[in-house]
């Protein structure tokens, strides 16, 4: 974690300040490109280049604490199995501190313990080989710019927030094209990947945490990203909600979701919808067990040739070895909640939370490696409306006695 990041960092329960004792540092050598922007954005100072390796981040308030793993800020409210291997590795600088606090206990979002494991199972198994899904990188950031069009940050140093960041390439794309501070925030040990890959770009930061529990202050970012990522939370309705009021005025928002005509296109789709809901139910509870590794086994075969038949029609769309269709089948049928949206609720969603200018992206737009995937799916944007300017009404005050005084005259 860069030193400086914990400012942005809140506490996840009561959303206040957090107080940051260091167990391990060093200063990371930058270069003048980094630099360069630090100091147009206003941002470099003597922390700059400090990236903290372990350490803890305390709540007050709320007397509760949050481990620095790896680099990788914790911020969930409650623990789990990197707080007792942090505890257990750092006990002798967890008992000398001044003050005693406790890690967090609330309890999880429904289901959320199960998500985090099936997807934390799904990428610490990813190679960065140039691929995900069926998609090249090239393809994949500009399938990303397209899906923001204008929406995207208009300003130089402005933030981007990803939420469900996974292994952080989109949060690294979009700190590449837009320059300033990305933040990934993910519920699963991928977050852990990311933030190994990427711990020499002092703009990038991941977050574990929960999009119910949120760890920054409202309005803190200029974009706010979501794909693919909501649909698997109890609620997806909620779980945007949440993540819009961190949208600050002015800003917009993106999300795209599984929409109903990924399971109901064609008969071989509706077939294939059977199946996955089958499945779900005999893996719930056990992702990572043996007969999930069977299984899923037993169906990757199948991606595969479905992916040969797609890649006779369109060479853009990347081959799956047997390794990324299990990736592919484990994201599919693992996961406990697969909720589907249509263009309607989710426009309904980004007009509840105060968005205007709020529109569906034309899927035809999208690199044709994802014409039909995105044609099944929902992806919709908005904007957070600038507030009325302060200003205004004392300058027309001062405008109206000028033109008074002036007739007078």
């Amino acid at each position: 974690m860069w030193k400086r990041f914990q400012r942005m960092l809140r506490c996840p329960q009561c959303a206040g300040d957090l107080r940051l004792s260091v167990f391990a540092e060093h200063d990371v050598p930058l270069g003048p490109n980094h630099v360069s922007i630090a100091r147009e954005c206003g941002l470099f100072d003597a922390d700059f280049s400090i990236y903290v390796d372990a350490g803890l981040l305390a709540c007050d308030m709320c007397e509760v604490c949050y481990p620095i793993v790896s680099g990788l800020p914790v911020l969930l409210p409650y623990a789990t199995k990197l707080h007792d291997e942090f505890a257990r590795r750092f006990r002798s600088e967890l008992s000398g501190l001044k003050r005693e606090f406790s890690f967090a206990r609330r309890e999880p979002a429904a289901g959320e313990r199960f998500v985090q494991s099936s997807f934390s199972t799904e990428w610490l198994a990813y190679d960065f080989d140039g691929v995900i899904w069926e998609m090249d990188y090239h393809d994949h950031e500009r399938r990303f710019l397209i899906e923001l069009g204008d929406y995207r940050p208009q300003r130089r140093c402005s933030t981007f927030l990803e939420v469900g960041c996974g292994i952080g390439i989109t949060t690294q794309l979009a700190q590449q094209n837009f320059h300033g501070d990305a933040v990934g925030i993910d519920l699963s040990l991928a977050a852990l990947r990311a933030t190994a890959r990427h711990r020499t770009n002092p703009f990038l930061h991941f977050v574990q945490g929960s999009v119910f529990y949120m760890p920054f202050s409202p309005e803190s970012f200029d974009t706010i990203y979501s794909r693919g990522v909501l649909h698997h939370t109890h609620s997806t309705a909620k779980a945007f909600a949440s993540l819009a009021t961190f949208c600050r005025p002015g800003g917009s928002a993106y999300l795209w979701v599984y929409g109903p005509r990924s399971k109901d296109d064609t008969p071989l789709r509706r077939g294939l919808f059977i199946l996955e809901r089958a499945v779900r139910r005999l893996l719930r509870g056990r992702a990572e067990g043996a007969v999930a590794k069977v299984l899923l086994a037993c169906i990757a075969p199948g991606y595969m040739a479905f992916n040969w038949s797609r890649r006779l029609r369109d060479r853009t769309i990347q081959p799956y070895n047997f390794r990324r269709a299990l990736h592919a089948a484990r994201d599919r049928f693992t996961p406990e909640f697969a909720h589907r949206h249509n263009d309607a609720e989710v426009r309904e969603w980004f007009e509840a939370a105060g968005f205007i200018d709020v529109e569906v992206v034309d899927w035809r737009a999208m690199p044709s490696a994802d014409h039909d995937d995105y044609r099944r799916n929902t992806g919709v944007r908005g904007r957070k409306p600038r507030p009325p300017d302060s200003r205004a009404p004392a300058f027309m005050a001062r405008v109206a006695t000028a033109g008074a005084a002036s007739e007078q005259g």
